[in-house]
């Protein structure tokens, strides 16, 4: 049995009483249905979870982390009649998730995340026999490797690149920036715009930005998204651009980041984003280490680090 509650009518309310099974439950609670990378995470999933013979159900927080906290609180408060032995959550916000790791550590459940974050060590050491652990591609490589790409597509030539960036209250983000500074140097100008891992959110900053600035020699040369999603959005806002104040800046590089094979790499192949960062989905990795923990007692390390690349390769590039 897999539930999905995404789906579920909005005058049908959500129950509990519907998914109490005999087959141990693992709970994932991903950011939002629409993403490219949660939808992979959720495929994912589904295919490991039947692999091991759990029920898995999954809950959608379209970005709202209020809502979040209430769907894995409700979780941990049901668990003894769903059996829901483990949680994996991809998180909206991660600090705000700390007290849910703690109440789900207590109620004897294992917890992984499916995205970076450093509280997992402390709780590791208050609870050492669960299987508490986050699960994320290597986030600095991510921004690292955006830098060689936008590298590669200036032909060396120092010149300001903006990032839009993901919630800066996520590690992640910070991460990817701090990788992608490392990479570019500081020869290349770095104009940090925040959004929220959103297309609309990307165009909106980079639209909020560009409505400051006068000359379109200021405009940047490029620009580096967090994720495949704001990449779009930050299209959209070039192409506004040239439409509404004539600037010839719409042919401007972008590149991205999570390489979905039907979204971001499809962008790239259309030549709508000129590269992307491709993200192995962590739910796969996640669920096989649950599955070694609940039958083997084998715990999983801290923090198990995922490998990404390029899309296209670095070598296929051109400027």
């Amino acid at each position: 049995m897999t539930a999905d509650s995404d789906l579920a009518a909005p005058t049908d309310p959500f129950s509990w009483d519907r998914y109490k099974t005999m087959v141990e439950v693992i709970g994932l609670f991903i950011r939002s249905a629409d993403n490219a990378y949660q939808r992979q995470l959720k495929a994912v999933a589904l295919r490991e979870a039947e692999k091991h013979n759990f029920d898995l159900l999954i809950q959608t927080a379209q970005f709202d982390v209020n809502l979040q906290i209430t769907q894995i609180r409700d979780a941990i408060k049901n668990a003894g009649a769903t059996r829901m032995m483990a949680i994996l959550v991809s998180g909206v916000r991660d600090e705000d998730l700390v007290p849910l790791a703690h109440e789900a550590a207590a109620a004897g459940m294992e917890w992984g995340l499916l995205n970076d974050a450093r509280y997992v060590d402390e709780l590791r050491q208050q609870y050492p026999n669960r299987a508490i652990f986050a699960a994320a591609s290597d986030q600095t490589e991510i921004g690292r490797l955006q830098a060689d790409q936008i590298r590669t597509l200036l032909g060396g030539e120092a010149r300001p690149v903006m990032c839009i960036t993901g919630n800066q209250r996520n590690i992640e983000a910070r991460l990817r920036l701090e990788g992608l500074k490392q990479g570019l140097g500081e020869d290349f100008p770095i104009i940090e715009v925040n959004a929220d891992w959103t297309s609309e959110g990307g165009r909106r900053a980079v639209e909020r930005w560009a409505a400051g600035i006068k000359n379109k020699e200021d405009m940047p040369a490029a620009f580096a998204a967090q994720n495949d999603e704001m990449a779009l959005g930050v299209r959209q806002a070039l192409r506004d651009i040239v439409s509404q104040r004539g600037w010839p800046v719409g042919g401007s590089p972008i590149v991205g980041c999570d390489g979905a094979d039907d979204f971001g790499q499809r962008l790239v192949r259309e030549g709508r984003m000129k590269a992307t960062v491709v993200m192995t989905p962590a739910s796969g990795v996640a669920i096989e280490w649950i599955a070694r923990a609940r039958r083997n007692g084998e715990l999983p390390p801290a923090h198990v680090v995922l490998p990404v690349n390029s899309f296209p390769a670095l070598s296929k590039l051109m400027p």
